[in-house]
């Protein structure tokens, strides 16, 4: 007969195929948008490592990712193989989850569902499929509260080099990559030290404290040198800075969390009835009490910095919320295994099967979401389908639509737009016409492409205008809106 531990152990290795295939899959077929243009511009091969490195200091996050990007060049110019570096990531993360659980074994019973919950989020699939540091958020911030569950617990001074050193490569990573990062992981630590001192457990929190400090270093230092540039570049942005806006995107942030796996939400809600019972019937914290509680008051103190931040200088979007699922995922595993270690092997195999339906429903259902969302290739494969149809189309870029966008800070905005237009043009197998050009094709139809659009809404009658208005001769058209651009086409002066 077969052992429950093997079934189980097969179940969850069809979870981590199913969820690489996905990953691949996403990466591959979904197209380029703006913000990744951005990183393809700024990390670009040509200028060199001197060139770039300021340009990074512009931006309002530290550089780690820019100089990952930058580093791995060599796989090649398209997106698809530009995105290979967060499979990379993925499996670096993987590793060192794997060898945390490998030389800590009281955190293998959290292990397995803290994986099936965050292989059920958006973003594994979301972000993983574009060149940005939110997957790297997201990895980084799963190994750090991996490690900070199990290595920053009271009672355990003094520490390993070991175990201290695998702390502060988690925490310096988490730190190092997006501010919104920076802020949750941080606050969750903050969170932990408390812990330690209200435990009276003085050494640990002493050595908490000094791989907190090392840790943050590199992130302090890039601030320090970023700070002016940040403070000027937030202060206009593209969302509004009210504390309801922050509440609201955090809001639906955390419901994602507890709505990506339903199963995997049920009996962790079970767990942690059972382990609040239990709390109140014997008056003191057991060992996940204290866990579940650190991590809960780490979110809140996540959530209060965050909407502070934001009321500063608004910045709150869901995609910067990546590192917030991690804590709340390993709240969830601490229910599941509150729950698992109280049945017997047949009905925790069974639990962890249902578990991994939900986080493969979970997974595909991300998969569709990514696979539609809007990209540069929705109008360039109209365009490029316009102008298989008559080579002697004439296709114009109007970089008046994108004007909000090239006007925000960095500079460099200004640039990555015509990078970006030259770019998918390229890559679709058509030309465009000079910028100075105002030329109409003679027996084929004339193009007028606008994309990252999304904020800009005309009607035919505007652009016709505004063609107008730049000294078209003809500007009579149709107008066809594909994701967040648009295109406009022009037919043929009539013989």
């Amino acid at each position: 007969m077969i052992r429950a531990q093997t079934v189980r152990a097969w179940a969850f290795a069809f979870l981590v195929v199913a969820l690489f295939a996905a990953m691949t899959l996403a990466l591959i077929c979904r197209g380029p948008w703006y913000d990744e243009f951005y990183t393809h511009y700024v990390t670009r091969p040509g200028p060199g490592f001197f060139a770039l490195w300021p340009v990074w200091m512009r931006d309002n996050h530290p550089p780690l990712f820019y100089f990952l990007a930058w580093a791995t060049n060599f796989l090649g110019d398209p997106f698809v193989l530009r995105r290979i570096l967060n499979l990379g990531i993925a499996l670096v993360g993987g590793g060192a989850l794997f060898v945390l659980c490998r030389v800590r074994p009281a955190l293998r019973p959290l292990a397995v569902p803290y994986v099936i919950a965050l292989a059920g989020y958006l973003p594994m699939i979301g972000r993983v499929s574009e060149l940005r540091s939110n997957f790297l958020a997201y990895v980084a911030a799963a190994i750090a509260v991996a490690a900070l569950s199990e290595l920053a617990r009271p009672g355990q001074s003094p520490r390993s080099r070991g175990a201290l050193a695998f702390l502060g490569v988690a925490l310096a990573v988490s730190f190092s990559v997006h501010l919104a990062a920076t802020m949750i992981v941080g606050a969750v630590s903050a969170a932990f030290g408390l812990r330690m001192l209200m435990t009276r457990d003085w050494r640990g929190a002493k050595e908490l404290a000094a791989v907190g400090a090392i840790a943050s270093a590199p992130f302090l230092v890039t601030t320090a040198l970023q700070y002016g540039t940040i403070a000027r570049n937030t202060q206009n942005f593209w969302i509004q800075s009210s504390a309801g806006e922050a509440r609201w995107t955090i809001r639906l942030e955390i419901i994602a969390n507890l709505t990506a796996n339903w199963p995997l939400t049920a009996v962790a809600s079970c767990g942690l009835a059972m382990l609040g019972w239990q709390t109140v019937k014997e008056r003191r914290l057991s060992d996940f009490a204290w866990l579940t509680a650190t991590l809960g008051v780490g979110v809140v103190l996540a959530v209060i910095v965050l909407i502070i931040a934001h009321l500063q200088r608004p910045f709150v979007i869901d995609r910067y919320l990546v590192s917030l699922h991690p804590p709340i995922a390993m709240i969830l595993a601490i229910g599941v295994a509150t729950v698992t270690k109280r049945v017997s092997a047949s009905i925790a195999t069974l639990i962890d099967g249902v578990m991994i339906i939900g986080s493969l429903f979970a997974i595909y259902a991300s998969l569709q979401q990514t696979l539609k969302s809007p990209s540069w290739n929705g109008t360039a494969v109209k365009i490029a389908q316009i102008t298989g149809r008559c080579p002697g189309v004439i296709v114009h870029v109007d970089e008046y639509w994108n004007k909000n966008t090239q006007l925000l800070p960095p500079v460099e905005n200004r640039a990555v737009f015509p990078y970006a237009y030259r770019w998918v043009a390229r890559a679709h197998g058509f030309e465009l016409a000079p910028a100075s050009s105002r030329a109409i094709a003679e027996k084929c139809p004339t193009v007028i492409w606008a994309e990252h659009a999304f904020n800009q809404r005309p009607d035919a009658e505007h652009v016709s205008a505004r063609l107008r208005q730049q000294g078209f001769t003809k500007t009579d058209g149709r107008l066809e809106r594909i994701g967040d651009g648009w295109i406009y086409v022009i037919p043929p002066p009539s013989p």
